[in-house]
């Protein structure tokens, strides 16, 4: 039996106009509370639900059997994308206007493996240490029971935007 799933995203240049002249606080509160729709991968994902605070955020993920590798698990790669989206948005929380981001590392590491059986997941993070230019940042992926599915560290580098975007 086949399945269908259909959904819509925002176009990244309403999102990127959104962001000029904000912070990244008041982008990530923005988004938080519906004003700018969330990323196009947030929608691909089914990323939702989220709080922001400077330098955590909190991000809600439902997985699928869409999300399903041949295993009859969430692929790994779902799994990565969500815990890289949480942890670049803690510390976009961080930047001023004209500031962006790059990742640089993302170490992560599995616990036990996830299905649509396993619920809601929350995905956390939070900025560990913030110089001009590096940050290290930390993330979870935890059921409602506190139970950890995943965890990761990442190192991210802070940059100019062009144009002061």
């Amino acid at each position: 039996m086949k399945h269908e799933r259909t959904y819509r995203w925002a176009d990244p240049t309403e999102i990127m106009a959104a962001a000029q002249g904000q912070s990244g606080l008041d982008l990530m509160r923005a988004m938080a509370e519906g004003r700018v729709p969330p990323p196009p991968v947030g929608s691909l994902i089914g990323v939702n639900g989220f709080t922001a605070e400077k330098g955590k955020v909190t991000m809600g993920f439902d997985p699928a059997e869409f999300h399903y590798n041949a295993l009859g698990t969430v692929h790994g790669g779902v799994i990565a994308t969500v815990i890289d989206m949480v942890l670049g948005s803690a510390v976009h929380s961080t930047l001023k206007a004209g500031q962006g981001f790059t990742t640089l590392t993302l170490e992560l590491k599995y616990h036990r493996a996830v299905t649509a059986k396993s619920g809601r997941l929350t995905a956390v993070a939070e900025v560990v240490t913030r110089g001009r230019e590096i940050v290290t940042a930390e993330a979870k992926l935890i059921d409602k029971n506190d139970r950890l599915f995943a965890n990761a560290t990442s190192t991210l580098m802070i940059l100019k935007l062009p144009n002061g975007a």
